[in-house]
């Protein structure tokens, strides 16, 4: 929901009110347009601005019989906009409703025959429907209005196609590729008209290069699969060596269900055993092979799971759930070329596409857009927040835009004192228009950042100053040194019971002359109600109000320890001393078998040497704390 309005604020007209929920729509904010959307609806029902507005949501979000009733409604007009028109007509194509779609079609571009959307759906709706003359017609309408559009030519060339008129189509499909040569359903229907002229091996490589580019492209997998066919047909009889005979599917879902339990039960050595038995008798299930690499990755084997992964998609490119576990890997182990590559499919898995943020304007690519308006927004926690804010100064050099940050309210604060932006907004609230967007963690993979290129910035952020003056009083009676404590991150992390800890935990961390100061938050920061005997700790955990407080402490602190959490993120970001302790297998970010990281110089890391063994990681950091509190006297 979008912020509370002022009681004082004048009235929106319909029209402002529609205004501010394309500009929410717009920037991806579903929820605040639909808000607005359906308060203009309570004034004036069936509004069609708002219907059409709500249509588009509700498509976006997978509801399309509630998409097409507020299309519908949309249109009922006689003055219906054409663009309606033309957007009810695609959304009943997709829903397989042809003649309606058509009449839609028609409607619009009678309307409006200078709209090219028109006509370019009304061509497609007639090519599915079989009226190939009369879908060419279309799409050389739209190529009149936009010639130099490759998804123009693209049409064009799967029309000719279906016409039998295969050298015109590689024609089109030739030009949308010299318009953009990474158009990678152009490449796919290269590789299929090529592949139809017998040209083989010049078909494998559009389709690879499809596939490489995206490798979710629709029936990528089945065109290399039946080009490959095609290839063996025309290559020498093979030698007849022996290959596993594949196990029957039901063995592969009862191995995959037992496995998923084993995992679940943190037993990755059974799991990694069954799976590699199953595998090794023939089966070919891809999701068996992602869950091996799962259980090798679990074990700290991250080369073998990578190795796992990669020949896993090779075989299956489109499986997006093994490229997202791949992306860990690769970054884990510095590869930030293959990795952030990977990465971009964060969203495309079952269980994070209602997350995804539908931002209705092109994702920035790294190149420079002088005079375009780029807003950065975050993602994710605020550990992510305030490590990547990290390359903000530098995405607005290298685009040459005017940039708009758009970040959480529990950031704001802090993320306007650091700067790198021409103006900052709170999440929810709808920023000024903008040409493209770019989220924070998608800012690498467009600024091609490389291990060696970091760190781009240190002590990025700032803490308050009337802020650190007040904790300066408050911390002022209190012997050094000081050290902050967070013992758990967020309970919702799905690795939080890997990472956190629980206060009683820390015990070994005692000793005389120091003095602990507890910043935990959430529900873990009750722990400090009970004491841990020779912990002598002072818990602000309930005076503390956000993360400007949190920052002006870690100014105080002689050093910060913490497991991993937004608050370590945040003392690295500050240039802040803190000792973080990490997992066997931590997270990505934290990089493989190294003491420190350079994404923050001032930090330190401590590492479990096996799966929940913490004692080894506490005694260090006591040692660790012995010299500091020498280093203090």
């Amino acid at each position: 929901m979008g912020p509370t309005p002022d009681p004082a604020a004048r009235p929106l007209t319909v029209g402002e009110a529609i205004n501010l929920a394309h500009a929410h729509w717009n920037a991806g904010q579903a929820a605040q347009a639909e808000h607005v959307c359906l308060r203009v609806l309570d004034a004036a029902p069936d509004q069609p601005d708002a219907r059409h507005l709500l249509g588009l949501i509700a498509h976006t979000y997978g509801h399309p019989d509630l998409a097409l009733a507020h299309l519908r409604a949309a249109c009922l007009p006689a003055t219906a906009p054409a663009a309606y028109c033309s957007n009810l007509a695609e959304i009943c194509r997709q829903q397989g409703r042809l003649e309606e779609a058509e009449a839609a079609a028609r409607r619009a571009v009678a309307a409006d025959p200078a709209l090219a959307d028109g006509w370019n759906n009304l061509g497609i709706i007639l090519q599915e429907a079989g009226q190939l003359s009369a879908s060419l017609e279309c799409l050389r309408r739209v190529a009149a209005l936009r010639p130099d559009n490759p998804q123009t030519h693209n049409n064009l060339g799967n029309t000719c196609k279906r016409l039998g008129d295969n050298p015109q189509a590689l024609a089109h499909y030739r030009r949308a590729l010299e318009l953009d040569p990474d158009y990678a359903p152009a490449l796919s229907n290269l590789a299929v008209a090529l592949g139809e002229e017998g040209q083989h091996e010049a078909a494998l490589a559009a389709i690879r290069r499809a596939i490489e580019i995206d490798p979710l492209v629709p029936q990528a997998v089945q065109i290399l699969a039946a080009l490959e066919r095609a290839r063996a047909r025309h290559a020498p009889a093979h030698d007849g060596a022996a290959h596993p005979v594949p196990a029957p599917a039901a063995d592969d879902e009862r191995t995959q269900t037992e496995a998923e339990a084993l995992l679940r039960a943190g037993q990755y050595v059974a799991a990694e055993t069954l799976l590699r038995q199953a595998l090794a008798r023939g089966a070919r299930h891809v999701a068996l092979s992602r869950l091996l690499a799962f259980a090798l990755q679990r074990q700290g084997k991250l080369g073998e799971a990578r190795a796992l992964l990669e020949q896993a998609l090779r075989a299956h490119p489109g499986d997006a759930a093994s490229r997202f576990d791949l992306a860990e890997i690769l970054l884990a182990q510095g590869d930030f070329a293959a990795g952030w590559r990977e990465y971009r499919y964060r969203y495309r898995l079952a269980h994070t596409a209602q997350r995804a943020r539908h931002v209705q304007r092109p994702r920035w690519d790294g190149r420079p857009i002088p005079g375009q308006t780029l807003l950065i927004h975050d993602e994710q926690g605020y550990g992510d927040t305030f490590q990547f804010l990290h390359l903000l100064a530098l995405a607005r050099v290298r685009s040459g835009a005017r940039v708009i940050l758009e970040v959480k309210q529990a950031c704001h604060a802090l993320a306007r004192r650091a700067g790198g932006f021409d103006e900052i907004v709170v999440a929810g609230s709808a920023p000024p228009a903008f040409d493209c967007h770019c989220e924070l963690l998608s800012l690498p993979l467009a600024l091609g950042l490389r291990l060696a290129d970091l760190p781009v910035r240190t002590a990025y952020l700032q803490a308050d100053p009337g802020r650190v003056a007040h904790w300066r009083s408050r911390l002022a009676a209190l012997p050094r040194p000081l050290v902050g404590l967070v013992w758990a991150g967020s309970p919702s992390h799905p690795r939080d019971a890997q990472r956190s800890l629980a206060l009683a935990d820390l015990a070994p961390l005692a000793q005389p002359g120091v003095t602990f100061v507890g910043l935990q938050q959430g529900d873990a920061a009750a722990q400090a109600d009970t004491p841990v005997p020779g912990l002598a700790m002072v818990s602000l955990s309930r005076e503390i109000r956000d993360f400007d407080d949190t920052a002006a402490i870690l100014t105080l602190l002689d050093v910060l320890i913490s497991v991993d959490s937004a608050p370590a993120h945040l003392a690295g970001a500050l240039g802040r001393p803190a000792w973080v302790l990490l997992p066997f297998v931590p997270d990505w970010r934290w990089l493989l078998e190294r003491a420190d990281t350079p994404w923050y110089p001032s930090l330190r890391l401590f590492r479990q040497p096996a799966a929940q063994t913490w004692r080894p990681v506490l005694d260090e950091v006591a040692g660790a704390l012995r010299a500091l509190r020498a280093d203090t006297r």
